[in-house]
C-alpha cells in the first residue's frame, strides 16, 4: 500500500541478453575507435521525421536543475545517453501489438484473446493518464527524488517503491501517455490514501481515461498497450466508470457481508458523469454526517481493517455495482511469487515484495546502466509531471504544470543573472 530467490522470466532473460550484447558491442567499438562514434548534432528538421517518442528523447528538456552530463560523467554513458534510451524505446520495449489486436502472445507464448469487438481501436496518447500520488518526500539517497540518480552499483540501497514509480513513468513514456506525480498533504481527520478520489476527479476531467497505481504496483509487460487491456476487460465508457481488481481469497480480505474487497491500489477511471458521482460519494464516505453511516471507522487503518479500500468495498461498490467492473486478481493484482492465487499477469501488485521482489521485476526491465539513464531523465523532466496537491486542486493539472514551468524558468533566470 501507499502512504506510510525468484526465477527470472523468459522476457527478462532475452531482454537482458540483448541489452548486454548491444552494450558490449556499443561500448567496445567506442573504446577502440572513438572518432567513428562521433554523433553529429541533430537538427529540428531531422526530429520532425521521427516518432513523437524519439523526437522527445533526442532533445533533453531545459527545466532540469542539474545537467545530465554532470551526473552521468563524461564517458560513453553520458555521451550516448539519448541513443541508448532511443534503442530501449524503439527496439527493446516498443509496443508489440495495436490496441485492436485480437490476440496478445508475448514471445509467441500463451494466448490472451479479445472476446468482444474492440472499442478502443487507436492509441489514446495523452488522452490516457497514469497517476502517482504520495505524502512522503522520497528524497533520500536511493529514492526517486533523492540527490543523485539510482544505480544498480548500489542495489542494496535502492528504494523499492521508487522503482515502482519509475516503472509507471517509463510505461507512460513508451506508449505516449500523460504521467502525473501529485505530492499530497496529510488530511486532518483521515489517512492520506483518502486523497485518491479528489485527485482522480480533478485530473480525469482533462483526459478520457486515467489509471492510478500504488507505488508497490507495476506494469510487468511494458510492451502491452493499455488500450488493449481496456478492450480485453471490456472497459467501455458507455457501460463502465471504474475498474478495480479483487484481493486474494482470504478471510481478512472480506467486507462485513463476506465479499472479497477490491483493491484500491489499482484503479481505472473513465471520463463520464457516473464516474464523478461515484468518486464524490467515495470522497464523502467517512465524513461526519455523510451519506454512509459507519464509514467513519475506515478513516484510519487498524490491524485487519483497510481505510479508503474499506469504505469503497463496504459501501460504494454496492451502490454503483452496474458501473464498477471487478477484475480477476490473477490478472490485475498480486505477483507470481505469492501463495494466494493472485499472479498479476497484467498488473503486478507486490504487497509483500515491495522491498525485494520489486527490485528483481523492475531490474529485469531496466538492467545495467538503464536504471541510471532513466532515473536521470525522470529527474530532468520533473516539471512535466510533478505538482503539489494545492496547485492541482486550485488550477487543474495543465495549469498547475504551467505554473511549475514558469517557476523553474524564473529560477533559471535569477541564477543566470
Amino acid at each position: 500500500m501507499i502512504f506510510n530467490a525468484s526465477v527470472r522470466s523468459t522476457r527478462g532473460n532475452l531482454f537482458l541478453l540483448s541489452a548486454v550484447v548491444f552494450l558490449t558491442l556499443f561500448l567496445g567499438l567506442w573504446s577502440t575507435s572513438p572518432r567513428s562514434w562521433d554523433v553529429p548534432p541533430r537538427t529540428k528538421t531531422e526530429l520532425t521525421d521521427q516518432s513523437p517518442l524519439q523526437s522527445h528523447e533526442t532533445s533533453l528538456p531545459n527545466n532540469s536543475t542539474v545537467s545530465t552530463s554532470s551526473l552521468l560523467g563524461n564517458g560513453p554513458l553520458a555521451k550516448y545517453a539519448n541513443e541508448l534510451r532511443n534503442f530501449f524505446y524503439q527496439q527493446l520495449w516498443k509496443p508489440s501489438i495495436v490496441p485492436s489486436a485480437l490476440h496478445y502472445r508475448p514471445f509467441g507464448a500463451y494466448n490472451w484473446t479479445l472476446t468482444h469487438p474492440p472499442v478502443w481501436n487507436d492509441p489514446l496518447g495523452n488522452d490516457l493518464c497514469i497517476i502517482d500520488l504520495d505524502n512522503r518526500p522520497f528524497s533520500l539517497p536511493g529514492q526517486i527524488f533523492g540527490p543523485t540518480p539510482m544505480t544498480w552499483d548500489d542495489a542494496v540501497d535502492i528504494h523499492g517503491l521508487s522503482l515502482g514509480i519509475l516503472n509507471h513513468w517509463l510505461y507512460a513514456k513508451i506508449h505516449g501517455y500523460k504521467y502525473y506525480y501529485v505530492a499530497v498533504e496529510d488530511p486532518p481527520d483521515r489517512r492520506s490514501s483518502w486523497k485518491k478520489p479528489p485527485v482522480l476527479t480533478k485530473i480525469l476531467r482533462e483526459h478520457e481515461v486515467c489509471v492510478y497505481l500504488d507505488s508497490d504496483a507495476i506494469f510487468p509487460r511494458l510492451d502491452l498497450p493499455f488500450e488493449w487491456l481496456l478492450n480485453y476487460w471490456q472497459l467501455f465508457p458507455n457501460i463502465n466508470s471504474l475498474a478495480l481488481a479483487f484481493d486474494p481469497d482470504l478471510d481478512t480480505n472480506k467486507d462485513m457481508f463476506g465479499k472479497l474487497y477490491v483493491n484500491t491500489g489499482f484503479i481505472v477511471a473513465q471520463n463520464n458523469p457516473k464516474t464523478y458521482e461515484i468518486l464524490d460519494a467515495w470522497q464523502r464516505c467517512p465524513d461526519d454526517g455523510g451519506p454512509f453511516p459507519g464509514c467513519q471507522k475506515f478513516r484510519y487503518n487498524v490491524p485487519g481493517q483497510p481505510t479508503d479500500q474499506g469504505g469503497f468495498g463496504t459501501f460504494i461498490r454496492y451502490n454503483y455495482s452496474d458501473s464498477i467492473r471487478e477484475l480477476p486478481c490473477t490478472e490485475a493484482n498480486g505477483f507470481p511469487q505469492n501463495d494466494w492465487g493472485c499472479k498479476g499477469q497484467f498488473i503486478r501488485h507486490l504487497w509483500t515484495g515491495k522491498s525485494d521482489q520489486i527490485k528483481i521485476d523492475v531490474g529485469e526491465q531496466v538492467p545495467g546502466p538503464y536504471l541510471q539513464l532513466f532515473h536521470q531523465q525522470f529527474r530532468d523532466e520533473r516539471n512535466d509531471f510533478y505538482m503539489t496537491e494545492a496547485d492541482l486542486m486550485s488550477k487543474g493539472p495543465k495549469a498547475a504544470l504551467k505554473k511549475q514551468h514558469r517557476a523553474s524558468n524564473d529560477t533559471v533566470t535569477v541564477h543566470a543573472s
